[in-house]
């Protein structure tokens, strides 16, 4: 993964695929996605994990704009990054024209 010097849209883009393709940070984000916001033990207990692993997979899902954390004492909460999720799939959206390509769909009736 890259690091955050000398990054372009394509290396963010990048890490924000390389982040997902890890069947373990799926489920982190699956139960992201149910339970809205856990902190890392809860969320390494719920996935039978242990807590340094699940950090840093967690680290990956940051670096690659999927998930936010928040501290809150000593206990780590985490996220999804929504706005970050959704910014992601527009700008891959725009690298590989499915909008216009949506549109012309639109336009021919298909």
């Amino acid at each position: 993964m890259f690091f955050q010097s000398q990054r372009d849209e394509r290396h963010e883009l990048t890490d924000h695929f390389l982040a997902m393709a890890n069947p373990t940070r799926i489920r982190i984000l699956e139960r992201l996605g149910e339970v809205g916001e856990e902190n890392v033990n809860d969320l390494a207990a719920h996935l039978r994990m242990s807590q340094p692993r699940i950090s840093w997979h967690l680290r990956m899902l940051r670096v690659g704009g999927v998930v936010r954390t928040r501290r809150d004492g000593r206990q780590v909460y985490c996220s999804l990054d929504v706005d970050s999720i959704v910014s992601a799939r527009a700008r891959f959206d725009e690298l590989v024209g499915i909008k216009e390509r949506m549109k012309a769909r639109k336009e021919v009736g298909a």
